[in-house]
């Protein structure tokens, strides 16, 4: 601990990707990340005992500053004391994901937060080894240990997540060859806004439903089917109804999307993003663009993109 302790100033700036959760019947379990927008930290190592926290005015929003109250800085610093650092960091944050967007937003900042600390530190320390410092700083915001967009935006792919015990997770490896058009409308939904619409608890056969959806959600993913996995993102009958209140297109989008060929339709995690599985770019391009007008009817404005499966994940340079 010495040695990392006696460093000369060390910076480092990490990349961490916005993630689509849930998918479907996957609920605090299923997440995939994207490869379009991140979130970047920069940390660099200084002298003495204190914390910096500041923005970028050119990201997607502005948080907190206060190092205890900010993802990537409550990430950060669990990582420091893993690794005995008492110094201090200035933490300089650029949000390319919007908060209350359904697309990781608070994952993605603390995933790069511990990205960029370990990084400045030599990294010592593996993916696996930053889940818990990532968890920490994400629960900030969302208020509990939910690791379906944490677990993809760090460690990349599909990933299938134990809820409550993300450090128990798997890859779902599949060459389903599968396109995303995601819109992103201007509305603005808090994950514990959302959480706090749901269910305490549901019966048995809703479970044993859920159970068995989820599963062949997974099985479809695996077997490469686009088609089927489309259908099946879009039986969530438990989760996905509710969440759908707090947004008023949402069954325009939903319908526009279809119309146009989409496979099927769905919120990303507590939304308002959405996301529809297309089988191919041209296909993604021309369902995003009817889905952006669905949502204009309503007068609200929107972003879209298509997006693939992100396999590598948070980075560092």
């Amino acid at each position: 601990m010495s040695a990392i302790n006696s460093l000369k100033t060390q910076t480092c700036v990490a990349f961490a990707p916005a993630s689509l959760s849930n998918l479907g019947p996957g609920f605090d379990s299923l997440g995939v990340a994207l490869s379009i927008w991140y979130d970047q930290v920069h940390i660099t190592l200084t002298p003495g005992l204190a914390y910096t926290v500041g923005f970028d005015p050119s990201g997607e929003w502005k948080g907190p500053t206060d190092p205890h109250k900010n993802t990537a800085s409550v990430s950060a610093l669990h990582v420091a004391q893993t690794l005995g650092y008492t110094g201090g960091a200035t933490i300089h944050i650029k949000k390319g994901i919007r908060a209350g967007s359904g697309l990781g937003s608070s994952a993605a900042s603390a995933v790069a937060g511990a990205m960029a600390m370990n990084g400045a530190l030599g990294s010592p320390l593996t993916k696996s080894d930053l889940i818990d410092a990532c968890m920490e700083g994400e629960s900030i915001v969302s208020g509990a240990r939910h690791g379906d967009n944490v677990i993809p935006s760090l460690m990349g792919g599909t990933m299938l997540v134990e809820s409550g015990n993300p450090a128990f997770h798997q890859r779902i490896d599949s060459m389903m060859d599968v396109h995303f058009a995601v819109i992103l409308p201007d509305v603005e939904v808090l994950t514990q806004q959302a959480r706090a619409l749901l269910p305490a608890s549901v019966t048995l056969k809703d479970a044993s439903v859920w159970a068995s959806r989820l599963s062949q959600l997974i099985l479809a993913m695996s077997n490469a089917d686009v088609s089927l996995f489309g259908k099946l993102v879009m039986k969530d009958d438990l989760i996905e109804p509710i969440r759908a209140t707090l947004l008023s297109p949402y069954s325009a989008i939903k319908e526009a999307a279809l119309k146009r060929g989409a496979k099927g339709c769905a919120l990303s995690g507590s939304g308002p993003a959405m996301f529809a599985v297309c089988s191919s770019s041209a296909e993604a391009s021309a369902i995003a663009e009817s889905m952006k007008n669905a949502c204009a009817e309503f007068g609200i404005s929107s972003l879209t993109a298509v997006e693939r499966i992100n396999a590598r994940g948070a980075y560092t340079q």
